[in-house]
C-alpha cells in the first residue's frame, strides 16, 4: 500500500487544489489536494513538510492531523493510505512548480460543481466531509 501525505490549504473561502499532469502514473489529469508519498522513514508530517517545500516552496509551520484515508486511485488500480493534515501556519509564498500541471484557490461553492463534474479526487471528498466544508 502506498502513503501519503495531503495538506488543506484555506484562505477565506477558498482552498487550494493542484491539477495533476496526464502522464502521471497515480491520480492522472483530476484536481487534488496537494500532497505527495512518504519515504521509509519519515513520519507522516514529516512527508508533508518535505512534500510541502518540493510542490508549493512553503515553510510549514503549524498543521492538524485530520485523519487517514484510504482509497484506490482510478490509474493505477493501487491502495492508497493518505494522511491529511490542516496546514494552519507556514511561512513562504505558495507557488507552482515542475511537481503540478497547475495550482488553483476554489471556491468552496464552487468545489460541489466539480465534484458532480468527476473532476476532484473520491479521497479529498471524503477529506473535505471531515473537515465540515462538504456536507
Amino acid at each position: 500500500m502506498d502513503v501519503t501525505s495531503v495538506g488543506i490549504f484555506i484562505r477565506e473561502d477558498d482552498i487550494l487544489f493542484e491539477k495533476r499532469r496526464k502522464d502521471e502514473d497515480n491520480y492522472a489529469g483530476i484536481w487534488a489536494l496537494p500532497g505527495g508519498h512518504k519515504r521509509k522513514k519519515e513520519s507522516s508530517e514529516q512527508a508533508l513538510k518535505r512534500e510541502m517545500r518540493e510542490e508549493l516552496g512553503i515553510k510549514i509551520m503549524h498543521t492538524k492531523h485530520l485523519g487517514r484515508f484510504r482509497d484506490i486511485d482510478p490509474t493505477s488500480g493501487e491502495l492508497y493510505s493518505h494522511h491529511a493534515f490542516f496546514c494552519i501556519l507556514w511561512e513562504g509564498k505558495i507557488k507552482k512548480t515542475f511537481e503540478q500541471k497547475k495550482i488553483k484557490w476554489i471556491k468552496f461553492k464552487k468545489i460541489k460543481k466539480m465534484i458532480k463534474a468527476d473532476e476532484i479526487r473520491k479521497v479529498d471528498i471524503k477529506i473535505l466531509k471531515k473537515l465540515g466544508i462538504l456536507r
